[in-house]
């Protein structure tokens, strides 16, 4: 590291009686106790990434010769290695970004300093957003909160596919749309408001309706990611694309909410828990999960009824959106991947479980990986 800097979003702030708080986020601040000379809050000032470490042991030694180089490069390795701390010296976005952009993007890349480090800036997480290709399946609710998100946040290219048409019973929690836009066609509308959120962003409208494996394909095909926030037919949906997801090798987010509670997954083929996986799984750890589905599929399925408002749309459209930028970018593990999410929302209860790859999944298993080499259908 050439110039060490302290992070914008981690400031130092004296806390009296010689303690030192970095940052002021709940859960991820750090507090340190200074020396009696005041050697730490001195060095945490100097950290202002005009100064190369010799420099920094120069300006420390100014004040107290006894200190030596090598206490000052453990002191600034620990704050490195803490993720306090980025080199001032690394390429910035300028020559990556014309100036509206940076100026369009300048609070993300103060919020990518959470996740910098030496080998990945804030500038090459919005770099992998605007090259990333993202398809957003289903444009309602949950859909809606999704792509304005990834538009705002400089998602360079999103399809979105959805073969239904404004109505007014929509506009209560489908925020791409106004009143104007009742009887158009959802990916119409929805890509013209994009544009005006975000010009950068490059859109294209599917109006196309997921009723086979083949059709799900097509929502993979040459993308980075797909986000499913469509739920019909139930059950078949997911297996479609779960099929198209292993086939083409792309990873995929499904998302939904039940009344009160919300619920995300992100399955990354051959290396999570597909959707085969946790239906089998299902299946052997509750012998009523088939004659429920079986009755959610013929009785529930075509019902129209769908308890939801603004306010869940957006939590879980959010969430979604947060933890496809968080996989897009390499910036940190998404909570949901290989994992289900779960938001009980009357109690504000969250739950996170593991989802298990089975070896023996018929979808992505041995028996799929031995049929596929032998040059069958991995899938059933």
């Amino acid at each position: 590291m050439q110039r060490p800097q302290i992070k914008s979003v981690y400031p130092p702030i004296p806390a009296g009686n010689g303690l030192i708080r970095i940052g002021a986020d709940y859960g991820i601040a750090a507090e340190m106790q200074d020396d009696e000379q005041g050697h730490t809050w001195q060095l945490l000032n100097l950290l202002d990434g005009t100064r190369t470490l010799t420099e920094l042991t120069s300006a420390m030694q100014a004040s107290d010769p006894a200190i030596t180089a090598d206490e000052v490069d453990a002191a600034v390795g620990a704050l490195i290695e803490a993720g306090f701390v980025k080199d001032a010296a690394a390429p910035g976005p300028v020559a990556d970004f014309p100036g509206p952009e940076l100026e369009r993007y300048r609070r993300n890349l103060e919020f990518f300093e959470y996740f910098q480090h030496d080998r990945l800036t804030a500038a090459d997480m919005q770099l992998r957003l605007r090259d990333a290709r993202v398809t957003v399946l289903g444009l309602g609710g949950l859909g809606s909160h999704v792509a304005l998100s990834l538009a705002a946040i400089g998602v360079g290219n999103l399809l979105l596919v959805d073969h239904d048409a404004v109505e007014l019973m929509n506009l209560n929690r489908q925020l791409l749309y106004k009143d104007s836009d009742i009887g158009r066609s959802k990916v119409e509308a929805a890509a013209e408001r994009i544009a005006e959120v975000n010009p950068h962003v490059r859109v294209t409208a599917k109006t196309m309706m997921v009723d086979s494996a083949q059709a799900a394909q097509a929502c993979f095909t040459g993308r980075d990611l797909v986000i499913c926030a469509a739920d019909r037919p139930r059950v078949q949906l997911y297996q479609w694309l779960n099929k198209a997801a292993l086939t083409e090798e792309i990873a995929w987010i499904r998302g939904a909410n039940d009344g009160l509670t919300v619920q995300l997954f992100l399955h990354d083929p051959h290396k999570t828990a597909c959707f085969e996986c946790l239906e089998l799984e299902a299946e052997r750890s509750h012998p009523w999960f088939l004659p429920m589905q079986r009755y959610v599929v013929e009785v529930i399925g075509d019902r129209t009824i769908n308890p939801c408002i603004a306010p869940v749309s957006g939590m879980i459209g959010n969430l979604a959106a947060f933890e496809a930028v968080r996989f897009l970018t390499g910036a940190a593990t998404p909570t949901i991947y290989g994992h289900k999410l779960a938001v009980d929302l009357q109690r504000m209860d969250t739950a996170v479980t593991e989802g298990e790859r089975l070896p023996d999944c018929p979808a992505c298993g041995e028996p799929a990986l031995s049929t596929a080499a032998a040059g069958g259908d991995a899938a059933p």
